[in-house]
């Protein structure tokens, strides 16, 4: 089955439609079961709004007494669900954390390998000898040989040696 460009093109299109679409129904879904909770919580709080003794455990004692102590309903609830959200808060920040970290690494990983890749180009694809002409040139041999002369000093085996000039 092949898929043609305007047909892929109106696929793709489709799919970023549903996908905004879906993004949109679960952040409303979200912020409503948010609101009913917080109208649930307040009826709740409103119906129980009193003072209930609080029994502090053995293990305790020794630092808040033996005594109970009355704690107000709301604020005691109240401090058990900031307790519960902020425990959700840091799973989900550590998840979060261990996502972002992952993706960073994979980075990393890619990069390294387009260097290695890149390292190694010269022995894996060399340039093609397009550029170099059909013939060698005798000149440029001799510019080449002259200017290795003059920078080390070193005469090449392979250089023309200069002729001696002797008259007899």
């Amino acid at each position: 089955m092949r898929v043609h460009a305007a047909e892929r093109r109106l696929l793709f299109w489709y799919s970023r439609r549903v996908i905004r679409s879906l993004r949109l129904i679960a952040t409303a879904t979200i912020i409503l079961s948010m609101i009913g909770l917080g109208v649930i919580a307040g009826l709740f709080l409103v119906a129980n709004a009193g003072w209930v003794p609080v029994t502090i455990p053995p293990w305790l004692t020794g630092v808040l007494g033996s005594r109970p102590h009355e704690v107000w309903l709301p604020a005691l609830i109240a401090g058990w669900l900031a307790a519960a959200v902020l425990l959700a808060a840091v799973v989900l920040w550590c998840m979060f954390y261990l996502w972002r970290r992952r993706q960073y690494e994979s980075l990393v990983s890619r990069l390294e390998r387009e260097l290695a890749k890149l390292r190694n180009l010269p022995f894996t694809e060399p340039a093609p000898l397009e550029d170099l002409p059909e013939l060698p040139s005798s000149e440029a041999a001799r510019v080449m040989h002259a200017i290795d002369e003059d920078d080390d000093g070193y005469r090449s085996p392979i250089a023309p040696r200069a002729r001696a000039t002797t008259r007899s």
